[in-house]
């Protein structure tokens, strides 16, 4: 028959509270690992915050330790319909006069009005690249070879077309109807006086393509009555001084200054009534990149600079500790930083920070003394200078580059911030480690306390029963000799 039995009944005792008690001060540790654990967790996402903004600070650095981003200019044209004018940070603050004498431009030619499918024969056209003189009087060639351009007896001018642009001759075709009949129209494909082309041909039957002035004045494309326009270079003054381009844009003139001639400004160019009306195109400083590259430096430093104090800090009054309250490599992290801010950029012309009204207060944080850093942004390379200089050693370095460098080291491989986290995590895996070795010893206890309670009570029990028997036996012996 079965039976059923549950520790405590043979002894009386309240077996599983005193068990569960003895059980509970076994895991005591428990409290105490888990706050450590709490206050590991809340480390560590602190860190991961710190180091955000560690390589958001990092990356205003690298940004403004170039010296393009801190170079921008204001460039403006008194005539924009006739020139604009655009400068790189390159470009010094000037001002000059601007006198567009001549456009740069393609030659063009063009054919005999013919029916339109007309096949002019069977032929070789070819076409070669040079300087006309003036008038077309004569050619002269230029490096490139001919290119010969085969034309069956079955090729309109639009194939001809076709095949002169595939030939790649610097020379584009096209063909013009005006509605009763067309014409081979011809332009090189860039403008300037080098870009000019003649067309030959020995072929009696493909005459009315050929445009050979020199050689075949009146023929072809040269026949009177035929308009011709030669390619022609550019041609300007600027203060005076004669300057002349391929194209109509002016780009080694001045140094990081583009200048793009849309018309002509001189009336009578080379003529006996030339009559000027020159431009005034002017190049000034741009201060803009430069106050915000210095203020988004100030901005990610405090930013990095408030989390940082407040994860050191200890507040007597509330008798709080921040995260990070004593930690060396937290608080070394933090003087690294304030003493990078009170070095010096050798070689420039304001060394410090402060000389530019970037001042550090006593809790460590930027200000921006907004006179003082105009009158340095609007001092030529000064702010550029002071950031990125670089003299191949970290502590005279511009101050771009000294952040730069420092927050690359910390986020590299084997860097403070990578070790300081991977300590931070291994304390929470070891005391995982612990709480786990903890509740499983208490385990242990429990099976061993309720085997030793179970044998209790299986001896208590048979006590009672003894106890009983010779209770009965007494009673017994008690009545029989009354």
């Amino acid at each position: 028959m079965a039976t059923i039995s549950s520790t405590g009944i043979g002894s009386g005792l309240d077996v599983n509270s005193i068990v569960s008690q003895l059980v509970a001060l076994e895991k005591t540790p428990l409290k105490t690992l888990a706050l450590k654990a709490t206050n590991v967790q809340a480390q560590i996402s602190a860190f991961g915050e710190i180091q955000s903004q560690f390589s958001a600070l990092t990356d205003v650095a690298s940004r403004i330790s170039v010296a393009s981003t801190w170079g921008a200019r204001n460039a403006s044209s008194s005539n924009t319909s006739a020139a604009t004018i655009t400068a790189t940070g390159t470009a010094n603050a000037t001002s000059f006069s601007l006198d567009v004498d001549q456009l740069a431009q393609q030659q063009s030619v063009s054919s005999a009005a013919v029916a339109p499918g007309t096949k002019p024969g069977v032929g070789t056209l070819t076409l070669q690249l040079g300087t006309w003189s003036a008038g077309g009087a004569a050619f002269t060639p230029g490096a490139a070879a001919g290119v010969d351009v085969t034309v069956l007896a079955t090729d309109t001018l639009s194939a001809i077309a076709v095949k002169i642009n595939d030939s790649n001759a610097g020379v584009v075709a096209t063909v013009f109807n005006d509605g009763t009949n067309e014409r081979l129209l011809l332009a090189s494909k860039t403008t300037g006086e080098a870009a000019g082309y003649r067309v030959q041909s020995a072929d009696a039957a493909l005459a009315g393509l050929v445009f050979d002035p020199e050689n075949k004045p009146g023929v072809g494309m040269a026949a009177v009555g035929i308009p011709v326009q030669y390619g022609q270079d550019a041609k300007a003054r600027i203060n005076g001084l004669a300057v002349s381009s391929a194209t109509n844009t002016l780009t080694d003139n001045i140094p990081g200054v583009t200048i793009k001639l849309l018309a002509t400004t001189t009336t009578d160019y080379g003529g006996g009534g030339e009559v000027k009306s020159p431009l005034t195109m002017a190049v000034s400083e741009d201060v803009t990149p430069a106050v915000k590259n210095v203020s988004d430096f100030v901005d990610a430093y405090n930013k990095l600079n408030r989390s940082l104090s407040e994860l050191v800090r200890y507040d007597a009054a509330t008798k709080t500790a921040g995260l990070f309250q004593g930690d060396s490599s937290v608080v070394g992290l933090q003087n690294i930083l304030r003493n990078m801010l009170g070095s010096a950029s050798l070689g420039a012309s304001s060394q410090r920070l402060a000389d530019v009204g970037i001042e550090r207060q006593k809790d460590g944080s930027l200000t921006i003394n907004t006179t003082k850093l105009s009158v340095a942004a609007n001092d030529g390379t000064t702010l550029q200078q002071l950031f990125t200089n670089n003299n191949n050693n970290p502590l005279t370095n511009g101050f771009a580059l000294k952040f730069k460098d420092f927050g690359l080291g910390l986020a590299a491989s084997g860097g403070s911030l990578g070790q300081k986290k991977a300590a931070l995590q291994k304390n929470l895996d070891n005391n995982t480690k612990e709480q786990t070795r903890v509740n499983e010893r208490a385990a242990m206890f429990e099976t061993r306390l309720r085997k030793q309670y179970s044998a209790l009570d299986a001896q208590m029990a048979q006590l009672n029963a003894l106890n009983a028997y010779i209770t009965q036996q007494v009673t017994a012996w008690n009545k029989s000799t009354a």
